[in-house]
């Protein structure tokens, strides 16, 4: 006599259509648009702080793309970026010091310039990398956050 079965059927078994992708952590439709709402967002807070119309969570949000980009540096990914992306996050550092003073988050000339170039160098970054990268460097820049490792805040 035969056993019977003992658990119910589900259906048939997920077929992989591109296993190196699937496996190895490529970006999916999903996380690719997820990454173009982020990358829209933080350009919006670039345009805010430039046009003087920043504010603190625009601060943060750039802040946040810098600091992810100095954690992609870390992994490998866009090294020679890395002077940039120091430089960056002594621009930020400047400007929220001098919005402590004046209550306004707004970068000067040479200021705007080395953000431009930092941004449109993270941008590479972002595209040319895996979701999972991503996911990790956000996991070591919360990390770093919640531990004040490195951590310069607009709310200091």
């Amino acid at each position: 006599m035969k056993k019977p079965r003992n658990k119910k059927y589900q259906g048939p078994k997920y077929v992989a259509r591109n296993p190196a992708v699937t496996f190895f952590g490529g970006m999916s439709d999903q996380h690719v648009e997820s990454l173009h709402s982020t990358l829209i967002k933080n350009h919006q807070a670039m345009a805010a702080i430039a046009q003087g119309r920043g504010d603190p969570e625009a601060w943060n949000r750039v802040n946040g793309a810098i600091n992810m980009a100095l954690v992609f540096c870390e992994q490998g990914i866009g090294n020679e970026y890395v002077e940039e992306f120091k430089d960056a996050r002594d621009v930020m550092l400047a400007c929220v010091l001098r919005a402590k003073k004046t209550q306004r988050y707004l970068f000067t000339g040479d200021e705007l310039q080395t953000m431009n170039a930092a941004m449109s160098s993270h941008d590479a970054q972002v595209t040319c990398c895996r979701y999972i990268d991503v996911a990790r460097a956000a996991e070591e820049v919360c990390r770093r956050l919640s531990h004040r490792i490195n951590v310069a805040s607009a709310h200091d």
